[in-house]
């Protein structure tokens, strides 16, 4: 007979049990994620599961969604700014609907276009830098981002960095962000994981950069993002499209942590060990 096929990713992680003290992370590509907690908790952040930038701009995905937003079923979503790989109109929407008790949390510019797409507002929490709340097992706190992304009518005045408390860890999520001196003031929360961007284009820090906020972070553990997601991904002097040299700089640097460079549709297994 032959091999059964192996589940969905979307029952992977239902079926996945996490143990306590322990996260599980799967990468979606680009910035989005999906953390699991011992409890059963599922968090999305910035889950870009449609092709509409393809359509909007003409910049196509490199890779099928590893789900789709139908199968999708978040118990708190997260959007970090509004940008269409971040807040996706092809995604968002659907899957409001069909979750119509998670929480999504974004800041207001965000929220005004979800509104405009039907989400239900009562379904939405705006997030602003500085604010903090707990939601079922997690701590969310959010920290102003710098992202300029330099092209006309694109510009994000409220974008987030993330810190997420969950299973005693303290883990930072950059969203998309230029490098900022304010950041390493973060290193005094003792953090344990860091999530950086690393494409070095469109208002991100490039992997130099990312490396050097790593370091000065002192986390023990970095996983580079937002560095695979597009087809035909614009090749220039700025675009650092290789966690390599993330983890060839921090290691000049003198870090002493480890790098995880995420697979798409893979696991991470983080914990504070």
């Amino acid at each position: 007979m032959p091999n059964p096929l192996p589940p969905e990713l979307h029952e992977q992680i239902r079926e996945r049990n996490v143990a306590p003290g322990q996260v599980i992370a799967w990468w979606l590509g680009g910035a989005g994620f999906i953390f699991k907690t011992s409890q059963g908790t599922q968090l999305y952040l910035d889950p870009y599961l449609s092709d509409v930038v393809n359509e909007i701009f003409g910049q196509a995905r490199a890779f099928p969604p590893p789900l789709t937003a139908e199968q999708a079923r978040p118990d708190v979503l997260i959007c970090t700014h509004w940008h269409e790989d971040h807040l996706d109109p092809g995604s968002i929407p659907v899957i409001a609907r069909n979750n119509p008790d998670a929480p999504l949390l974004m800041p207001p510019s965000a929220l005004a276009r979800a509104v405009s797409w039907h989400v239900p507002r009562r379904q939405i929490t705006t997030l602003k830098a500085g604010q903090s709340l707990t939601i079922k097992d997690i701590k969310i706190s959010a920290v102003a981002a710098r992202h300029d992304a330099g092209v006309e009518g694109w510009e994000v005045h409220d974008g987030v960095c993330l810190i997420l408390e969950i299973e005693g860890m303290r883990i930072f999520f950059s969203g998309d962000t230029e490098y900022d001196t304010s950041l390493r003031k973060l290193r005094t929360l003792g953090l344990h994981v860091a999530f950086l961007c690393i494409n070095g284009v469109g208002g991100n820090m490039n992997a130099h950069e990312a490396a050097l906020l790593g370091w000065q972070l002192g986390a023990p553990t970095l996983v580079p993002m937002h560095h695979y997601l597009w087809l035909n991904a614009i090749a220039n002097d700025e675009a650092t499209l290789d966690p390599a040299l993330l983890a060839s700089t921090y290691s000049k640097l003198g870090g002493q942590g480890r790098v995880i460079a995420p697979v798409v549709g893979e696991e991470i297994l983080l914990s504070r060990i």
